[in-house]
């Protein structure tokens, strides 16, 4: 007498709909989550696929079941710290219409976090996140604040791509020098000033602009 028993697609059938879909999405969840721990305590590359599985208390078999690579799984922890800094940066941005000092907030808040969340801030440097915003809404969100300087006159510049460029790639350097030591912390002020400075403001305002406090994150706010 032979006993049945249901395939593995028999019983997935028979749970209710969602379980499968929300237990897919917790397991990926912590996937990217173990990644974002072994990478910023080490090199990506230097961070296994076996690594990520035992981080994530998953078979290493599993992980495929995710991600095709490693790089697949890089974008997708790429593209959550984009969306994850882009809401920060809103939430500060919340309650000035100054695309100047938008443009300054931005910039300033990812600075600070070299100090205030060095972890974090090793991604942002070894994934080069500045030059990467052409990836997601965080590209969108800071070329509209520059387009909206140029429009209203407090910036002046020929390229604004070229802008954004050159302003990310200054950014991911103070970023890089303040967590090997060779910065103060509080060094972000001076490099938003210096970034007003470029998109044509004059010293004295672009500094008084850089100067002001930095906003708290207002809660819930979003543009």
């Amino acid at each position: 007498m032979s006993v049945h028993t249901p395939s593995i697609a028999e019983s997935t059938d028979t749970k209710p709909p969602g379980r499968v879909e929300r237990r897919k999405a917790k397991t990926r969840a912590s996937l990217i989550e173990a990644a974002r721990l072994l990478f910023a305590s080490k090199s990506i590359e230097a961070t296994s696929v076996a690594e990520i599985a035992e981080e994530a208390d998953i078979a290493v078999g599993s992980f495929y079941n995710y991600f095709t690579t490693k790089d697949d799984l890089l974008a997708a922890l790429l593209e959550l710290i984009l969306i994850e800094q882009l809401e920060r940066i809103q939430r500060r941005q919340a309650r000035t219409d100054d695309p100047a000092e938008k443009v300054s907030i931005g910039h300033r808040h990812l600075v600070e976090l070299a100090t205030s969340e060095p972890d974090l801030a090793w991604l942002v440097v070894r994934f080069e996140v500045p030059q990467r915003i052409g990836s997601l809404g965080l590209a969108e969100a800071a070329r509209s604040d520059l387009m909206e300087g140029i429009r209203t006159g407090r910036f002046d510049v020929t390229d604004p791509e070229l802008s954004l460029r050159a302003s990310g790639g200054a950014l991911l350097g103070v970023i890089h020098t303040i967590l090997l030591g060779e910065l103060d912390g509080d060094s972000g002020s001076v490099h938003a000033a210096g970034v007003l400075m470029s998109l044509g403001m004059g010293p004295a305002e672009a500094r008084e602009v850089a100067g002001r406090p930095l906003p708290p994150e207002v809660a819930g706010a979003r543009q």
